[in-house]
């Protein structure tokens, strides 16, 4: 008679123990994985929870200098207080401020936990008019925003002749006509005029009572009522207002009360010639909106040269 036999197979003892080490260790990882996946559904389930109930905005921090109060910052901003601050657009209170608030500038908000809002913020300043159907002005700063609609130009401020504001509303940058010659949807004037007051502003020019860029090949200031530089066609046009800049001075330093023309329409070079007062004084004034440009004195022999070698 048959007999079934059972044999018990034994492991080696250092065999057991990798087993049992194999074992534990896929233990240790199942364990792992439950506790990590626990911990990761509390955080997306009490997350949202806490930080939509706790972190509330409940304090405004406001630093700058502006013409306005601080509690027309906070009511200018869109956001009242109770307001999550996960659901706080940073950049729309940004807009909102500059747009309803035109005289400031730099607008920079951010949020601190667990219930602040920092609105920070500079002060802009009015720098250029344009004239607008009847008879009243778009004073914009030197970034081309509207500041306000005047009845007339305001005091040191620099009038800009042969742009036709096409769109104006206070807070945002103005636009223009579209020129006969542009191609494009660009908007050649605006940036134009941006280079302009660019380089203006980098070579600290003062006194300037027009800039007019009615012609992009006979592009002009008036300083003074008394000076008029003409710097021809709009290339290199930073570094012809940078000379012109610096021939002011000098010429100021020789006579402040003369009146000329400044010649900068050929790079690096300025030629110096004097004006009629009366011609100077006609270019200045602003009839309906039609400039009457009497001929300024040509060039003549006795001209005196100005010549950068930057």
């Amino acid at each position: 008679m048959d007999r079934e036999v059972n044999q018990v197979v034994r492991l080696a003892p250092e065999e057991k123990t990798a087993k049992q080490k194999r074992l534990k260790r896929k233990r240790r990882i199942r364990l792992a994985i439950v506790i990590v996946a626990f911990i990761l559904g509390l955080v997306l389930i009490v997350g949202p929870v806490v930080t939509f109930f706790v972190f509330r905005v409940n304090k405004f921090v406001v630093e700058g200098i502006s013409p306005y109060t601080k509690e027309t910052i906070i009511s200018s901003c869109g956001v009242e207080r109770g307001k999550s601050l996960v659901f706080v657009n940073v950049d729309e209170v940004e807009d909102a401020i500059e747009k309803n608030l035109p005289y400031t500038d730099d607008v920079k908000v951010t949020k601190k936990l667990p219930d602040s809002l920092v609105i920070r913020y500079g002060e802009t300043f009015k720098a250029f008019a344009f004239q607008l159907s009847g008879g009243t002005y778009a004073v914009t700063d030197s970034k081309l925003k509207v500041l306000e609609i005047s009845s007339d130009v305001p005091d040191g401020v620099t009038l800009i002749n042969g742009a036709v504001p096409a769109g104006f509303e206070t807070g945002e940058l103005i636009s223009f006509v579209k020129k006969s010659e542009d191609k494009g949807e660009d908007d050649k004037t605006f940036s134009l005029l941006l280079d302009i007051t660019k380089a203006v502003a980098e070579n600290s020019m003062k006194d300037i009572n027009l800039i007019d860029v009615s012609s992009v090949n006979d592009i002009y200031f008036i300083y003074q009522e008394r000076l008029v530089l003409r710097f021809g066609e709009a290339s290199e046009l930073a570094s012809k207002i940078s000379l012109g800049q610096r021939v002011i001075q000098d010429e100021d330093k020789i006579d402040a009360s003369q009146f000329a023309t400044i010649n900068l329409t050929i790079e690096k070079k300025a030629y110096v010639n004097p004006a009629d007062p009366e011609d100077i004084k006609e270019l200045v004034i602003y009839n309906g909106g039609e400039w009457d440009e009497p001929e300024i004195l040509p060039e003549n022999s006795e001209e005196s040269t100005t010549e950068s070698e930057t």
